[in-house]
């Protein structure tokens, strides 16, 4: 039979606490990993841990630019649409000749 794991038990405020610190930290170092090992290392959690508890916190740090590239590739995405609405409107007009 396999031995079963036992973890420590980490309270609530701890967590935050650490999800809050990472927030703080993750903006005057590197990396937002950077910062979750510094924390995880500080607090004596294992940082894959950490990384868990800030991507699962409500109010956890966003990466900007994480942030970026959704906004952009919605944009891209909006764009393409234009694009080919123009294109297939100017298609209609008569003696137009589109350019290609």
């Amino acid at each position: 039979m396999i031995p079963q794991r036992r973890y420590r038990d980490v309270s609530p405020e701890l967590r935050t606490a650490a999800v809050k610190s990472v927030a703080l930290l993750q903006n005057e170092v590197s990396s937002r990993w950077r910062a979750i090992q510094l924390v995880a290392e500080a607090t004596g959690v294992h940082p894959n841990t950490l990384r868990n508890w800030v991507e699962a916190h409500p109010d956890g740090p966003r990466s900007p630019r994480r942030d970026l590239e959704r906004e952009l590739r919605e944009r891209d995405a909006a764009l393409a649409a234009a694009s080919e609405m123009i294109a297939d409107l100017s298609s209609r007009i008569p003696g137009h000749a589109g350019r290609d």
